[in-house]
């Protein structure tokens, strides 16, 4: 029998044992995993996801997140969420409350407050003065104007990036993945993100996409995706590495065939975190040292794990 566990990429580290605490009690894989991913979404230091998240083209945060019950295959999805801290807990009452599985943008805030999700301010003094450089770089310094965002939009495709663009960090953005398997053996893989760092309005990656950015069956095991979320979405990658475990590969077999597949797009990276029906973990980057952080209910503290790096 497997103790029941939790992982986390590296931004979960300091938040894991709260799920952790949760399967102590005997609660289950859903609750752990929501619980955790709340943290991080609450921490405005993290800049990737929930509050302090980094804005989109027009200073916007906007948030994608998913949760997938390994039970039944069952999942929950939002996309483009808007004013909401708590994306995970917006995609578990999709999935518990709904027939669908992903909502988007104002029909997915008007589902939290209808389920009684509070608004949130997503934003901090960092995303403040990026919000304040978008403005300054465009036309007419403003952008609340429909017309002035359509024109910046327009400028931005047309000219490039421009100065103002290359001087924000292009390291300000990131996702968070935590999996877990409790008392029952069950699973459950969540995923929440403010995306890739400055993107078009309404583009959205592989964190929303069952399949792509996440996936878990009790059977197999569970995988999550983080980095470049359009290369998931054409590989259908956390669903390929779950296949991958189904038809025999070992769990660095799997990440390896995963990651190498991205590598024959070339055009750009992604990282994984995966576990088997066994309670076995593993964790790869392709640029990388790949760590993972794992506790199960005897830990006293997160444990890190190496994983592997996918060279081309």
């Amino acid at each position: 029998m497997v103790k029941p566990f939790i992982i986390g990429t590296r931004n979960a580290k300091d938040m894991i044992h709260l799920g952790a605490e949760i399967l102590r009690e005997g609660g289950s894989a859903m609750d752990a995993v929501e619980a955790a991913v709340n943290a991080v979404e609450d921490n405005p230091l993290d800049g990737g996801v929930g509050v302090g998240g980094t804005p989109n083209l027009l200073g916007v945060t906007q948030l994608d997140a998913s949760i997938m019950d390994g039970r039944n295959r069952r999942s929950g999805a939002v996309a483009g969420l808007e004013n909401v801290a708590h994306a995970i807990s917006v995609a578990r009452k999709v999935l518990e409350l709904t027939p669908h599985d992903l909502l988007v943008g104002p029909g997915a805030e008007m589902f939290a407050r209808a389920v009684g999700i509070e608004k949130s301010d997503l934003s901090t003094e960092r995303t403040r003065k990026i919000a304040a450089a978008m403005r300054a770089g465009s036309p007419e310094g403003i952008l609340e104007d429909e017309k002035e965002k359509e024109r910046f939009l327009r400028m931005w495709l047309e000219e490039g990036r421009g100065e103002w663009y290359e001087k924000i960090s292009k390291a300000d953005w990131g996702t968070v993945n935590i999996m877990a398997m409790d008392a029952n053996g069950d699973m459950c893989v969540g995923v929440s993100t403010s995306g890739l760092g400055y993107k078009l309005p309404g583009r959205v990656g592989d964190s929303p996409y069952i399949g792509a950015g996440n996936y878990c069956d009790n059977r197999f095991g569970s995988a999550a995706c983080t980095g470049k979320g359009e290369l998931a979405i054409r590989l259908s990658s956390a669903r390929m590495i779950v296949s991958y475990l189904e038809n025999g590969l070992t769990l660095r077999g799997a990440v390896r065939k995963a990651l190498k597949d991205v590598h024959s797009l070339q055009d750009g990276t992604i990282s994984c975190l995966v576990f088997d029906g066994e309670g076995n973990t593993m964790s790869g980057s392709m640029t990388g040292e790949s760590i993972h952080y794992y506790m199960d209910v005897d830990s006293e503290g997160p444990e890190e794990r190496k994983g592997v790096w996918v060279k081309p």
